[in-house]
Parts: structure tokens; sequence; C-alpha cells
């Protein structure tokens, strides 16, 4: 395996336990009296002076062509917008593990999206490892009660939108832009898209307890700058397929945080999905030492 494959790995994998620690984190702020409105909204605004601030340390121009930003401002919406207020919008009906399961049917649409718009080959091992993740999620499903149709029908949503949004990262060749010039506009475009909607829908909270506030905060610099750049960078790297297999650790991840920070237990069957995806991230990168399968 190339040196650079596993540094793809690693930084999907890092990005993936981040993801995995910050559904908990939103979920203790909505007991504060915050909302998944508010919580996208502030987890972008909080990240845009850290990623312009390491874009002038880089040195970096910030100036882009129309088509480009044309381009960011699609993913941004799809991405930092559209999925995020999707996802936290699902905690308010259904568990925070539960959401993070359905929302993980991403990779294998990403896949399907793929196929269906740009023609990419479904190989037998990808079609394993397909059947591998479905099983892991179906087990995590199994665990969890259905709760209420509208909060899966919005987790399912972001599955979609974030599907797109890593395809269309890929394929529009987005990330072979810096990171942090390309995150910096996602939540700029993001935090004054839902500041501008605020106006009509008067949902942003801006009183909050400082606990509350720094706890966004923390969100925002784990997801928003550190997890995003390095899912980023695994993306240029393994392609939008692969990267999208090894994130499915997050909903490892969550599992494992919720047991050491919330005391959750974990069942069998939950462990059989554990090893279920692992399994199918195992058999897609396999042996090769080509990044594509």
């Amino acid at each position: 395996m190339r040196k650079e494959m596993k540094s793809g790995i690693v930084k999907t994998m890092f990005s993936a336990l981040l993801y995995g620690f910050t559904p908990s984190i939103c979920a203790l702020t909505y007991a504060m009296g915050n909302n998944h409105t508010s919580m996208t909204f502030f987890r972008n605004f909080f990240a845009v002076p850290v990623l312009l601030g390491l874009v002038a340390w880089k040195k970096i121009s910030l100036r882009i062509d129309f088509g480009t930003f044309l381009k960011i401002f699609l993913v941004a919406n799809l991405g930092a917008f559209i999925t995020t207020l999707l996802l936290y919008s699902s905690y308010s009906y259904i568990s925070v593990g539960m959401a993070t399961t359905i929302h993980f049917l991403y990779p294998l649409l990403v896949v399907i999206f793929s196929f269906c718009f740009y023609g990419d080959k479904i190989t037998k091992r990808k079609w394993r490892s397909i059947g591998l993740a479905g099983i892991g999620i179906i087990c995590f499903l199994l665990n969890s009660r259905m709760g209420e149709t509208k909060g899966v029908m919005l987790a399912f949503g972001s599955s979609i939108t974030f599907a797109l949004y890593m395809m269309l990262l890929d394929k529009l060749k987005l990330s072979e832009l810096d990171g942090s010039k390309l995150m910096f506009y996602a939540s700029l475009i993001t935090a004054a898209e839902m500041y501008l909607l605020n106006f009509k829908t008067h949902a942003l909270i801006f009183k909050q307890s400082w606990e509350a506030l720094g706890l966004m905060l923390l969100v925002s610099f784990l997801a928003s700058v550190v997890a995003n750049l390095f899912l980023k960078e695994g993306v240029h790297i393994l392609g939008s397929t692969m990267a999208s297999f090894v994130s499915l650790l997050e909903p490892i991840s969550s599992i494992l945080f919720g047991v050491l920070l919330l005391n959750e237990t974990v069942s069998g069957i939950q462990i059989a999905g554990c090893i279920a995806i692992i399994m199918s991230i195992m058999n897609l990168i396999g042996f090769s030492k080509r990044v594509s399968a």
C-alpha cells in the first residue's frame, strides 16, 4: 500500500472520529435552549475567522474565478448548509445514534450516484463492501426504535445531500483546492445564508449561555475546521467512493464516545454491526497498492 494512500486513510478515519464525537455535544446544547438552526449557523460562523487565519498564515490568495465560486457555492449548500441542517433537525425527533446511522447510508449512495451520473464502474469488491456496509447499518437500525417518521426522513435526506457533496467534491476537482481556502468560502456562504434566512424564519437564538456558546465553538472547531479539512484531503487522495466507506467509522465512533462519555451500553447486535462495517472498509481497501478499487 502506498504511503500516500495510507495517509488518505488515516486522515479520513480521523475525520470520522471527530464527526462521531460532535453529535452528542450538539444534543447537550439543545438541552440548554439551543436549536438545530442556531447550531448550523454558529458552527459555520465560528469557523470563518479560524479558517481565514489559516489562509493568511499559509499566505494563500483568496482570489477565485466565477466558475470556481459557483462550484463552491453548490457544494457548500449541499454539505455545510443543507446536510447539517437536515441532520441536526433529525435529532429533535429520533436519537442521535439512529440519526447518524441513517445518515451513513451515504457511502452506498455515493457509489450509486457515481455510477448513474458519471458512469463509474461498480466492481465486485465494491459490491461486497456495499453488502457488508448494508448489513452493518441494518444491525444498528434493528437496535434502535424507529421513532417519528419525520426524523427518519430528515436523516435520510441528509445522507442524500452529503452523498452528492462527496461525489461533487471529487468530480468537480474542488478537492484539489487548498482545504482552508475551500472551507473558508463554504463556511462563509453557509453562515451568510443562515443569517439572511433568519429575517424570514426568526429561528436563530443569539442570546445563549456561555456554556452553550463554548460547546458550539468546540463543535465548530472540531467539525467545520479540523474534520472538514482532513476529510477534504482524504477525498483528494482516495477519491469519493473509498473515502466515504472509510468514513463509515463515524457511527462506530459515535457508539464509542457514547460509552465513554455518556455511560451508554453496547448490545451484541451493535458489535455485529461494527464488525460488518470494519470488514466492509477492509474489503474495499484490500491489499491493493492502487488508490481506486
